[in-house]
């Protein structure tokens, strides 16, 4: 008797033994469910968000869904971009006689800029810049500046008018200098004071003191101004032949770190240090800086 309650009692505990086994895997099988369902809930959660960020996300220029301090760059910039339209090449200025040997000097043929603007940049993308102002007080451009796809930079010089591909993605903190100046007319009525004919072909203008500095006979103190800040070079070439190709906007410096408002117009491919900064590329008006610089220098 005694014998078959013990195989009663060793049957009884298997049994409980198997039914608690199929209960722990039932649960886990449970767990899995709830856990894919979880995962797809999560799936899904994260799709409809990304749904409705791409629904509301702010499309390109719309400067409301944007932060308020590059909204405040955009709109100054789109009430300029159009500053120069209709504005005609006066016609004005003199060829004066170059210098025999002289491939370093003063234009012989005058060059004004006459009215300067820049297209509004794109807000979708944005670059924290430094701009020191040299004396504490003169005014920069905000740090936040936009930095995607490009700008057109329109120059209507006395002999023409220029436009160019701005390289804002590459360039941006020296391309939100020149959409602040170009802004408030920096540019209008500046002249270029600079001509390299032999091993660098370039054009320099963008010194606010250089007209004065011609105009008073004593064209050796241009190319000393400024617009009272600057920054940092960037989008610098390799160093290679022809580094500078023709038709390069870049931008002139005293040294690294003094990027200011001072730019050269690359008229011959041209080989330079990779120290300064690459602007853009001419799309227009190449052939009023050759005819510059088939005048010669003085």
């Amino acid at each position: 008797m005694a014998s078959k309650q013990a195989q009663r009692l060793a049957a009884r505990q298997q049994l409980q033994q198997r039914m608690s086994a199929k209960a722990e895997e039932e649960r886990h099988k449970r767990n899995i469910g709830w856990a894919v369902g979880g995962v797809a809930g999560l799936v899904a959660l994260a799709l409809l968000v990304w749904g409705a960020f791409a629904f509301f996300a702010p499309e390109d220029g719309d400067i409301d869904a944007v932060d308020p301090e590059v909204a405040g760059v955009i709109r100054k910039a789109e009430a300029a971009a159009g500053r120069c339209d209709g504005a005609e090449p006066s016609g004005e200025g003199e060829t004066g006689t170059a210098t025999e040997g002289l491939t370093d000097g003063r234009p012989a043929q005058d060059v004004y800029l006459e009215c300067f603007q820049m297209s509004t940049p794109s807000a979708t993308e944005v670059e924290n810049c430094m701009y020191t102002s040299a004396d504490g007080v003169s005014p920069t451009p905000q740090s936040v500046q936009p930095a995607s796809g490009t700008q057109e930079m329109t120059i209507v010089t006395n002999l023409g008018v220029i436009t160019a591909d701005i390289y804002t993605a590459e360039a941006p903190c020296t391309a939100g200098s020149f959409t602040f100046l170009a802004q408030d007319g920096y540019f209008d009525d500046q002249q270029c004071h600079r001509l390299t004919t032999d091993g660098i072909w370039v054009l320099q203008c963008g010194d606010p003191d250089a007209r004065a500095a011609i105009e008073a006979g004593t064209p050796e103190m241009a190319g000393a101004g400024s617009p009272g800040y600057q920054y940092e070079e960037e989008n610098l070439p390799v160093d290679a032949e022809g580094n500078y190709p023709a038709g390069t906007i870049a931008m002139a410096n005293a040294g690294a770190g003094t990027t200011g408002s001072q730019f050269f117009i690359v008229y011959e491919n041209t080989k330079l240090p990779p120290a300064y900064t690459i602007l853009g590329t001419i799309t227009s008006g190449l052939d009023l800086v050759e005819q510059v610089a088939a005048a010669g220098a003085m």
